[in-house]
């Protein structure tokens, strides 16, 4: 997305949080206001390219491994697993 879109969507976020919301005991209610606390920092989740996806995924293989090899009679063949899989895995 162009800067200029972005910012000017930013800007249009910024009016309608503004807006009058009327609650209506309704679960949309916790959502929307749960939105506007956060407003800043979805949008810059939006701008920015960043994201811990990939170190989570290691953290997500690493639990598995530390389940599937319980009781290693050898720690330093578990770290060495732990090392193969953070090697195959391109940050």
């Amino acid at each position: 997305m162009p800067m200029k879109q972005l910012t000017k969507s930013k800007k249009q976020l910024n009016q309608k949080k503004s807006d009058n919301y009327q609650k209506q005991q309704s679960p949309m209610d916790t959502s929307i206001t749960t939105l506007k606390k956060n407003l800043k920092y979805v949008s810059n989740s939006c701008e920015s390219s960043l994201s811990n996806g990939p170190i989570e995924g290691i953290n997500r293989k690493v639990k598995a491994l530390k389940r599937i090899c319980y009781r290693f009679k050898n720690m330093d063949h578990f770290y060495a697993r732990i090392l193969l899989i953070v090697k195959n895995k391109v940050l």
